[in-house]
């Protein structure tokens, strides 16, 4: 039975100290003044903690003044200049390591392209990413290191990722026996969600929904400036939505109905099917998705079928996860968008108008949502990051 619990003062001090730190992060040179004013704090509570953030090396004088009665007022800003966070994405082909400031600004960055490893290849890669990116730190404070995973994780362990050959692997325990720092092993769509809730186009939300088409399909919520996990650390697998009735006379022990459909790798072997009495062998092994929207742009009847597929289950994909959540924002991204972004007008046509809540989409425009999202992560983690949830 759930009891109703009280703030005890250290809780309340951490509340206030996040709303500081945020409204600093969001705003850039501030005043003590306009952070007490906005955040209806008393000023000696406001100077407190913004002693407590520079003694952390969080704040920093910023150079620039206000005038208030003829008096000379410093203006503070985050200290970007010494706080870096390791942030690692590895994907079933590609792989990236990079070293970001706090507030999200990538300064070096190394990606390996189709670098085909399983198991425990794999935590070497993850491992000699992390120590490529270690000498770069210099005598900066490294506030933590991000590992986002393609698979199931809870607690820092990978339940099961099947592209990596990972199965119920503590990885977050097994780095942290090695490197003295703070350590987040997520799953990765998770990350690109916080990514563009701090970084992209959900710096204002409070509630958002990433959803990513590659590969596969898969989801990322965010509500109350949380991630949604679930009772298993499932939620947001919308690869496995079905909006066909036909869906349920299978079983799908892979990939689920909907990305079997429109994920990257099921228009590809779709395509494959439609072709196999067309192309040789080899053709056939070298045809992808972008293979279809190509083909689609040339009005090929066959690939015009599919993409019109595409956007139509996508579309209600789309209603019914607004249905569902009432996000202030859907964000879209994944490499399959990048060429279904043409589409993209024709899809908001199709979605308007059908919940009575309004739905708002965008097209992820971040480079790197997943390492910035391990940005964000460890930021959560490491600073002392409370959020709270508007209950009434």
């Amino acid at each position: 039975m759930s009891v109703l619990k009280s703030i005890i003062p250290k809780e309340m001090r951490d509340i206030n100290r996040t709303a500081v730190l945020e409204y600093v992060r969001q705003n850039g040179v501030v005043s003590r003044s306009a952070i007490a004013s906005e955040l209806n704090l008393c000023l000696s509570t406001v100077v407190r903690i913004i002693d407590e953030l520079m003694e952390d090396k969080l704040l920093r004088m910023s150079g620039e003044f206000e005038f208030s009665g003829g008096r000379r007022r410093p203006l503070i800003e985050i200290d970007n200049s010494r706080n870096v966070i390791i942030s690692v994405d590895i994907g079933g082909t590609k792989a990236s390591a990079a070293l970001c400031d706090i507030l999200g600004n990538i300064l070096e960055i190394k990606t390996i392209n189709n670098h085909q490893c399983l198991g425990e290849d794999c935590i070497k890669l993850v491992e000699s990413l992390i120590d490529d990116m270690l000498p770069l730190v210099n005598n900066c404070i490294l506030r933590g290191i991000s590992v986002g995973v393609p698979g199931v994780v809870r607690d820092s362990k990978v339940l099961a990722a099947p592209s990596l050959g990972w199965d119920n692997l503590p990885l977050g325990t097994y780095l942290q026996d090695k490197y003295p720092y703070p350590i987040l092993v997520e799953n990765d769509v998770n990350l690109e969600a916080l990514g563009e809730l701090w970084f992209g186009h959900g710096r204002k939300s409070s509630d958002l929904i990433y959803i990513h088409i590659g590969t596969g399909i898969g989801m990322g919520i965010i509500l109350d400036r949380c991630i949604l996990r679930g009772a298993h650390n499932g939620a947001g697998e919308l690869g496995y939505g079905m909006f066909d009735r036909n869906d349920l006379l299978h079983r799908y022990p892979g990939f689920g109905a909907l990305e079997s459909t429109i994920g990257g790798h099921g228009l590809g072997e779709r395509a494959k099917e439609i072709l196999k009495n067309t192309l040789s062998k080899d053709e056939l092994t070298t045809i992808t998705a972008q293979d279809v929207f190509r083909n689609a742009q040339l009005n090929v009847p066959w690939a015009v079928n599919m993409i019109d597929e595409f956007i139509d289950k996508l579309s209600m994909a789309l209603i019914n996860v607004n249905a569902l959540f009432d996000p202030d924002l859907i964000v879209i991204g994944g490499g399959v968008m990048k060429s279904g972004n043409i589409y993209m007008k024709q899809i908001l046509n199709k979605v308007t108008d059908k919940t009575p809540n309004p739905i708002y989409i965008k097209n992820s425009e971040l480079e790197e949502p997943v390492i910035l999202g391990g940005c964000a992560g460890i930021q959560q983690r490491t600073l002392k990051y409370c959020v709270v949830k508007d209950t009434l």
